[in-house]
């Protein structure tokens, strides 16, 4: 098989294709973005065919194609997949002299493949999701520069799927935060109801102030009122003196090892009552120092009475086998009986004495049952006594010697555990005498062989007893099948491997339709076979166990439904309509006719939007009431266009989802949905809450907490922005690294909360010496930059800005009244097109920086090349 047959793995591949998976990228929107990228990079190669393509684990999906008109190909074929295992740029100069891809059918035919230079992509440094890449249809040697853009281009694809992760990410955790919002509440209410019920009071211990807070069950149980008030000292001496000592020990634990506690210990109550509680306790702990503790309390009193009943009347239950009225033996694995109760005795017409110590192939009588699947008869106590575990709910026939009667029996068997307390080595077998429930079952047959329907017994376990051919005739088993008498999943599998439950995995069809089957609950329902037919199925539960399972054929009355159901589709319609507008109630509803007409709103719709009272009528069509909106200024746009596209969408079967800022200062979220008869449903959200909690959850991931400053993020981000800018545009800017001078005396001097509030001060007074337009983010402790947006190297109002800076520092800072005296150093480079990467524009900002502070600090400097040339030269020295 040759190289391209098989799929090409990267070592980490799971962890790979698990980081691609959860970028949610593969199969998303194309954008102009990533379109303008394969395009650039085409140009630079001159090469008909550029990609960006993503590697999955059996296709690869290219994000952006310039030169193919196809969303992806097969993994097997994929040159790409091969790219994911290089460090660096992957080059294949031509194809035909390379035994990997030689006779590679995109090769050897369409696209004709002969030059593939591809860059990974990886968001981590460690998973590498796809390439951008560039083919030609003849052999290539690129240039140096050509591969060195391959790369840099490479970077702006990852810096757009970083932009992807973070929407993604971003949207995540919105859904978390509603999800863990709604969890929160429905646990709050949970706790409440599971104390109420489960007797089960609760305690909280706060370390600092001592104090002990109890819960209300906690109170009942101490035969206390609500308003007492506890401490730990008095709360310890409710114990009975013997329990003192551990409860005391393990709070110490607690406290001193993090250490969680559970005991029950004897408690006496403000009223004198002698219990039993459970305490349990845990400590809380925040950076490394226990703050509280929290537990719970029950009294168990009862359940340790239960217990010591239950030792006391274990002697009592050791003479229960002596009454049972179920016959029980034990046997040895060579089939010697060691006991028999008297029940078992009587069933095998002896006495306990004779058939202690007797074989069970010496007996008089015989225990003979069918095996089912050969239909071979065997002594079912011998088979006990070999293999225990087929004998389950054996039906076996007690045969005389020199008797025509016979008595039928229940018979089960298991194995004694070995090495158990008492090293036994044997079975125990049951014996039920169920006589006159198989006279009862063979007339049951009798009834079920002449019923007009399949007629099918499952035991309470489920497994086939009895059937009707009617049965086996109407659901299609094979004879031999039935014989077998299976497990109801065993079945419910056939059919659905047949077609019977429709598309989808048997095995998931097969225990939908067991799930259904409840011990107490009858049901019934139609099922189409895939041969054509219809069935009724009935189920019901029987009161001793198992289950009666009815089929009748009702193809001919399905078919009559059918016909009655044709003339009914038009009343269903208008109910669907109808459910439609009750099932959206909770937002304001409004529905409209196949004209425009409204026919159906709510109170919300008219709250939401503040409809003045009498503009909202049956009629009114949707036109005039947005005429009215904007004569009162509630809309802004035009109507009539609003409308016709509206319109045109519902017209295509789309739904139409809006939002908008309501003069009174709302967002309301609108949904149009289209309805059988032309119509629509629009459902009308007040969703500003939801949109405000978006923007406060974006801000914080993107600026200091302290601050308020852009951080390092949102820094990042907007250098290589203004970088692409640079490169792709011609737009210039300035990069500014700034650190705070003899920040740190001031810090250990007076504190954190001085050096916090300084730090503010200073952010502050940048903010005031730059543009609206220009970026100030704090990146470490003291360390700050700033982009200036725009102009060319060398301008003027760059230095004025950098002396602004240097000048505000240098003015003494009033913080919590102490005089604070700091100054600023400050690196600058230029943001041109001819800028490798953002690395490369801190790495001249921070040279520029050191030169500063190498020459006294307090200053600014802007970086020379060959300054910073001899600068290296000096440190490598």
């Amino acid at each position: 098989m040759t190289g391209w047959m098989r799929l090409h793995l990267v070592e980490n591949e799971q962890e790979r294709l698990d980081a691609l998976h959860a970028l949610q990228v593969v199969g998303s929107e194309r954008l102009p973005e990533y379109d303008a990228v394969v395009e650039a990079v085409a140009a630079i190669f001159d090469c008909p065919i550029a990609l960006i393509s993503l590697v999955d684990e059996r296709d690869q999906w290219f994000k952006a194609a310039c030169g193919v008109d196809i969303e992806g190909t097969s993994r097997e074929v994929s040159i790409c997949q091969h790219a994911l295992s290089a460090d660096d740029l992957f080059v294949v100069p031509d194809t035909l002299s390379d035994e990997r891809f030689c006779d590679n059918p995109l090769v050897m035919g369409e696209p004709n493949i002969r030059f593939y230079a591809g860059c990974p992509l990886s968001l981590d440094g460690k998973n590498r999701l796809g390439t951008l890449c560039v083919i030609d249809q003849r052999p290539r040697k690129p240039a140096r520069q050509q591969l060195h853009q391959l790369r840099r281009m490479g970077r702006v694809v990852e810096g757009l799927l970083k932009s992807h992760q973070a929407n993604v990410e971003k949207e995540a955790a919105l859904a978390r935060a509603e999800a863990e919002h709604e969890e929160a509440v429905g646990k709050g209410r949970l706790l409440e109801e599971i104390a109420a019920v489960s007797g089960v009071g609760g305690w909280e211990l706060c370390m600092n102030s001592q104090k002990l807070t109890w819960t209300r069950k906690t109170h009942e149980i101490h035969d206390v009122s609500d308003d007492y008030v506890p401490n730990v000292e008095t709360a310890i001496d409710f114990y009975a003196p013997e329990a003192r000592g551990p409860i005391t020990r393990a709070v110490a634990r607690g406290i001193e090892q993090g250490r969680g506690w559970d005991a029950e210990l004897p408690l006496v109550t403000a009223k004198g009552r002698q219990i039993w509680v459970r305490a349990v306790g845990r400590p809380i702990e925040k950076d490394g120092e226990t703050i509280k503790l929290v537990g719970a309390f029950q009294d168990v009193t009862e359940r340790k009475q239960v217990e010591q009943a239950v030792r006391e009347s274990e002697a009592a239950h050791r003479t229960t086998l002596e009454t049972l009225s179920e016959g029980v033996l034990v046997l040895t694995r060579s089939g010697v009986i060691q006991s028999c109760n008297p029940a078992g005795a009587k069933l095998l017409d002896s006495t306990t004495e004779r058939l202690v110590g007797r074989n069970v192939k010496d007996l008089t009588v015989a225990v003979i049952c069918d095996l089912g699947v050969t239909h071979q008869e065997v002594n079912t106590l011998e088979l006990a006594a070999e293999d225990p575990l087929l004998v389950c709910d054996a039906t076996a026939e007690l045969k005389h010697s020199g008797k025509a009667a016979s008595r039928w029996l229940r018979v089960n068997a298991r194995p004694i555990a070995q090495g158990g307390e008492y090293a036994l080595d044997g079975v125990v077998v049951s014996l039920t005498d169920i006589t006159e429930t198989k006279r009862q079952a063979n007339t049951l047959q009798v009834i079920f062989d002449n019923f007009p329907g399949g007629v099918a017994h499952y035991s309470d376990n489920f497994q086939l007893a009895s059937y009707n051919d009617e049965f086996g005739k109407l659901l299609g088993y094979p004879t031999d099948m039935l014989r077998q008498k299976l497990h109801i999943l065993d079945y419910l599998k056939f059919s659905a491997e047949r077609g019977d439950y429709g598309p989808g995995d048997p095995e998931e069809l097969a225990l939908e339709k067991f799930r259904l089957n409840s011990p107490t609950k009858a049901y019934s329902y139609e099922r189409h076979n895939a041969d054509g037919r219809y069935l009724e199925v009935r189920y019901t539960p029987l009161p001793a166990g198992g289950s009666i399972f009815n089929f009748f054929d009702v193809t001919e009355r399905k078919e009559m439904e059918q016909t009655l159901a044709e003339s009914e589709r038009l009343a269903r319609d208008r109910l669907a309509e109808l459910e439609a507008v009750l099932g959206n109630m909770r937002q304001g509803v409004s529905v409209f006719d196949k004209d425009g007409k409204l026919i159906l709103w709510n109170q919300q719709y008219l709250d939401i939007f503040r409809k003045p009272y009498g503009e909202v009528r049956e009629g009114v069509s949707l036109i005039d009431l947005l005429r009215a909106e904007k004569a009162r200024g509630d809309f802004d746009g035009d109507v009539e266009e609003h409308y016709n596209a509206l319109y045109e969408k519902l017209s295509r079967g789309e739904v139409v989802r809006t939002k908008f800022t309501h003069p009174d200062g709302k967002v309301i979220g609108v949904v149009h949905a289209p309805l059988p008869d032309g119509g629509w449903i629009g459902t009308h959200e007040d969703i500003t809450l939801r949109e405000e909690t978006a923007a406060r959850i974006t801000h914080a991931a993107h600026h200091d907490d302290l601050t308020g400053l852009a951080n390092r993020a949102l820094f990042t981000a907007r250098l290589q922005e203004a970088l692409l800018d640079a490169q792709m545009q011609g737009t210039g800017g300035h990069l500014l690294l700034l650190d705070l001078d003899r920040f740190k005396p001031v810090n250990d001097t007076f504190g954190h909360d001085v050096g916090d509030e300084l730090l503010c001060q200073v952010a502050q007074r940048f903010k005031e010496c730059v543009r609206a337009t220009d970026l100030v983010a704090r990146i470490g402790g003291d360390e700050f930059a700033i982009i200036l947006q725009g102009g060319g190297p060398g301008e003027p109002w760059v230095t004025e800005i950098a002396e602004r800076l240097v000048a505000a520092l240098n003015q003494t800072f009033d913080v919590f009244a102490h005089k604070v005296s700091i100054g600023i150093s400050i690196g600058i480079s230029y943001i041109g097109a001819d800028a490798a990467s953002i690395e490369s524009l801190q790495k001249k900002a921070d040279i520029a920086l050191y030169e500063v502070k190498q020459n006294g600090r307090n200053g600014f400097r802007f970086y020379e090349a060959g300054r910073a040339h001899r600068v290296i030269r000096g440190g490598a020295a």
